[in-house]
């Protein structure tokens, strides 16, 4: 005998699915909080490569502004946070 599987929306409990929609909405706000953290901690590391090339010592770029891992970090960490806003931010805005 074949044992048919019990998966998809027919076969979840109301527990099930309130419990799967708590943690989405658990996501979507941490994922906001995120987004939040990620912005500040790139304001804090521009404004700390920006003190770096105010000291004009070695401090400052290593090998060019864009190649920089520092500029990079700020790129991908912007980049990222604005990913988690616009997937998950637009929705605890509706």
């Amino acid at each position: 005998m074949t044992q048919l599987a019990m998966v998809g929306d027919d076969w979840l409990s109301d527990n099930d699915i309130k419990r799967t929609q708590r943690a989405i909405a658990k996501r979507k706000k941490a994922a906001v909080a995120c987004a939040k953290k990620l912005e500040s901690a790139a304001e804090a590391l521009n404004d700390f490569l920006r003190a770096c090339r105010e000291c004009d010592d070695e401090s400052s770029d290593r090998v060019g502004r864009e190649w920089d891992g520092r500029n990079i970090m700020i790129r991908d960490i912007t980049e990222y946070a604005g990913w988690l806003d616009a997937v998950y931010g637009k929705e605890q805005q509706s």
